[in-house]
């Protein structure tokens, strides 16, 4: 499907065409800024979003299963504040269970774009088909994978594994020699207070094929590090410096609050930043969205300084180093990825959603979920012109390697521990465990062993970014198909991965199996997206065994090829 931005804004455009009712003449005056958006579907009830600025700040809203809106479902008015940078969220109830909806903002101008969304089915639930996004940075690219995304109708849900914007400031990340040229970020400086971050979300939201997708869809998201800053753990974070940058906690609430103003998203109940939550679709699939990132994890262990150093001089006791630092640091049982109370509450969410027989749980979250190790040979595919620092952090990864360690200690990887506990509670309390990650920017589809053997404990699809950039930027002296070749080759686990370009992934849920696609774009630096290319691949559910191993299906038929 070829997508441009002119098919999208006249595809949107047939949806606005519903005459204003009579009665919104009462209300304010003034714009819809950035179109409307909707998400975390139940049910009986679906958010909906929009940002209106005018004098007063009184608009409307309405919800039909009719794009005319002759027959209104539910209506009411809202207010929009510059408390929450003019952003209005509705909780709409009352609604049909699974049921398509349109639903339209109201002011005495002009209403607002009209959005579809649905509401999840209560019972029953023959498929459920999920986008998936992850590392969307604006001066890297174009959204090409949001756009595609929006005029699929085989699409229910849009769900967003985190890094949906970016915190760093003009010529940072990227540098300004890799900056898109019209990709610009506001404000210019590296995002820390309040309105900084309400800056960089109206710029992102300014895209259209970020708004189309959000028009068209519902969404369930989850932030990553850099919706706040990078590297971000439970009591601070890499990229953030106090002596300029203030208190972690003032800048962890004015990163929350942007995120939960401008996300069509309910608010958390406590007040606090507690983002993980689960979303049902009938007796098919629970949808476990986590916080991996935040409230409970446990600063990311730096290899540069706790262990190459001592490698480095060890000579012939690099093997006794390395196990004392495994013992002692890196199995540490206390250490944690989700935090002690997130831990309790995923093992339980796991079982309701078992008891109520649910084939699927599909667990979305930050960060990759596999084991990695790095392929031995890959700095032979490193340009003359590659940094120091990127060669260092390449030959780093084969040293590890080298010891049997992990090269990506800001995954699970990292937590040894903390991933045992989750798969423990996938084996003992889940049917079919779907593990959607994001973060590294690259595509990888796993295989995951329970702990204990004798079966899968979850397989994962670990989706590419939409336009940050992978493994082809710095292993760019490659082959087509080397660098994942490499991979594949140093991690058994993993069935398929995809180093070189930028998409988003594609997963339908059946009773029977999960169909899975990887969307991906040659060029995400020019405004036109072109004819993407599918991989497809597919697992079984099975009644008490764990989800099957991925597998190719069978090309042009239905039956599949298994390996």
């Amino acid at each position: 499907m070829l997508t441009t931005r002119r098919a999208l804004l006249a595809a949107t455009a047939t949806l606005a065409a519903a005459p204003r009712p009579a009665w919104a003449q009462n209300l304010s005056r003034g714009m819809f800024t950035h179109g409307v958006a909707s998400g975390d579907p139940l049910p009986e009830g679906v958010i909906i979003w929009t940002r209106f600025i005018g004098p007063g700040g009184r608009i409307g809203w309405e919800v039909s299963e009719d794009e005319s809106f002759a027959e209104v479902a539910q209506r009411g008015e809202a207010s929009a504040s510059p408390v929450n940078d003019f952003c209005v969220k509705i909780d709409v109830r009352g609604l049909a269970p699974g049921r398509r909806y349109f639903y339209r903002f109201l002011s005495a101008n002009d209403p607002s774009p009209t959005g579809r969304t649905r509401t999840a089915p209560a019972q029953g639930g023959d498929s459920l088909s999920i986008a998936l996004f992850s590392c969307s940075n604006y001066g890297f690219g174009y959204f090409h994978a949001y756009g595609h995304a929006a005029m699929r109708d085989d699409i229910d849900l849009a769900v967003h594994t985190g890094d949906y914007i970016y915190e760093y400031g003009r010529t940072n990340y990227p540098s300004e020699a890799e900056t898109v040229a019209g990709r610009i970020i506001d404000p210019a400086s590296e995002i820390v207070r309040l309105n900084d971050y309400y800056q960089r979300y109206a710029t992102y939201h300014a895209d259209p094929d970020l708004q189309a997708l959000r028009q068209a869809k519902p969404m369930a998201v989850v932030w990553d590090d850099h919706e706040i800053t990078n590297d971000t753990w439970r009591d601070g974070a890499q990229n953030h410096q106090v002596e300029f940058e203030g208190t972690w906690l003032d800048r962890v609430a004015a990163a929350s609050k942007a995120y939960f103003d401008w996300m069509p998203i309910r608010r958390p109940t406590d007040r606090g930043a507690r983002i993980y939550r689960t979303l049902d679709w009938g007796d098919l699939a629970r949808i476990v969205l986590l916080d991996t990132r935040h409230i409970g994890r446990d600063e990311q262990i730096n290899y540069r300084s706790a262990l190459m150093p001592r490698l480095a001089e060890a000579g012939a006791d690099a093997a006794a180093i390395v196990a004392e630092f495994r013992r002692t640091v890196l199995d540490n049982p206390n250490r944690t990825l989700l935090g002690a109370d997130q831990e309790r509450w995923f093992a339980e969410a796991l079982a309701q959603s078992k008891n109520r027989g649910q084939t699927w749980q599909i667990i979305a979250q930050q960060v990759i979920m596999g084991e990695q190790m790095y392929a031995p040979g890959a700095t032979r595919l490193l340009p003359e012109s590659a940094s120091s620092g990127t060669r260092q952090w390449i030959g780093s990864g084969e040293q590890l390697t080298a010891q049997g360690l992990p090269w990506n200690m800001d995954s699970w990887g990292g937590y040894p521990a903390a991933r045992t506990r989750f798969l423990d509670a996938c084996v003992a309390n889940a049917n079919n465990t779907v593990v959607l990650a994001g973060d590294s920017h690259n595509c990888w589809l796993n295989n995951i062993a329970a702990p204990a053997g004798g079966r899968n404990a979850a397989i994962e699809f670990a989706g590419g970014s939409v336009t940050s950039p992978g493994f082809e930027r710095s292993l760019s002296n490659a082959e087509p198909g080397e660098r994942e070749a490499l991979m594949r080759n140093a991690n058994p686990n993993l069935v398929w991965c995809d180093l070189t370009k930028r998409g988003y992934g594609a997963l339908r849920f059946s009773r029977t199996a999960c169909e899975a696609e990887w969307v991906a774009f040659e060029n995400v630096r020019t405004p036109q997206a072109g004819a993407p290319e599918i991989t497809r691949l597919a697992a079984e559910a099975t009644a008490s065994a764990g989800p099957g191993a991925w597998f190719a299906p069978q090309p042009d038929s239905r039956e599949p090829r298994r390996p």
